[in-house]
C-alpha cells in the first residue's frame, strides 16, 4: 500500500470514520497510512488524541443509542414458518415486534449497577457511578476472599479427579 501525506483534511476524515463506524482500522486504511503511523500521532499529538477519544465517544454513544432502541423500543423482525417468510392475505411479510432483554438488562447494570449489577460489591455500586470504585482493590479483596475459603474448605472436591482421568485416557494415538 502506498502511503500517502497525512494532510488535514485527511486526519479529520480518519476522526470522522470511526465516530460514525468505531472502526479504527479501517480508518487509517481508507485515508492509505498505517496501524503504526496513527497510533504514533496518537502518542505524540495530545490534540489529535483528544479528537480521537472523542470521535470513540461518540460511536460509543450511537452503541448505546442502538442498544436503547432495541431493548426498549424493539424492532421488526419477519415471521418464519417452516424456513419460508410467513405472508399476510396481501402477500406482504408479517412481521413481529421483538426487545433485547439481555440488552435491557446490560443498559439497567451500567445505570443502575446498586440495583441490577449483582456481581459489584454492594458499598462499591452503591457509590453512584461504576468508574467510581477502584478495580485493583475490589480483585485483591476477592482474592484474599477466595484464599481464606481455600484455607478453610480444605481440598477441592474434584482434587485428584484429573489425574485418574488423565491416566485413563493415556491411550496410544495411532494415525490414519
Amino acid at each position: 500500500m502506498k502511503k500517502q501525506r497525512l494532510t488535514r483534511e485527511r486526519l479529520q476524515q480518519f476522526l470522522e470514520h470511526p465516530a460514525e463506524t468505531g472502526n479504527v482500522s479501517r480508518s487509517y486504511k481508507l485515508v492509505g497510512t498505517s496501524a503504526a503511523r496513527i497510533y504514533t500521532l496518537r502518542n505524540n499529538d495530545p490534540a489529535f488524541r483528544q479528537a480521537w477519544d472523542e470521535a470513540e465517544s461518540i460511536a460509543a454513544d450511537r452503541l448505546e443509542e442502538e442498544a436503547w432502541r432495541r431493548a426498549v423500543t424493539g424492532f421488526d423482525e419477519p415471521v418464519v414458518s417452516a424456513g419460508k417468510l410467513a405472508r399476510d392475505e396481501d402477500g406482504n411479510a408479517i412481521m413481529v415486534r421483538r426487545y433485547s432483554d439481555m440488552l435491557l438488562l446490560a443498559l439497567l447494570r451500567a445505570h443502575r449497577p446498586a440495583k441490577f449489577n449483582k456481581s459489584l460489591p454492594a458499598t462499591l455500586a452503591m457509590s453512584g457511578t461504576t468508574a467510581s470504585f477502584d478495580i485493583r482493590a475490589m480483585l485483591l479483596a476477592k482474592l484474599a476472599q477466595l484464599a481464606s475459603q481455600s484455607e478453610t474448605a480444605g481440598p477441592p472436591l474434584l482434587e485428584g479427579r484429573s489425574e485418574e482421568r488423565a491416566s485413563e485416557n493415556t491411550e496410544p494415538v495411532t494415525q490414519k
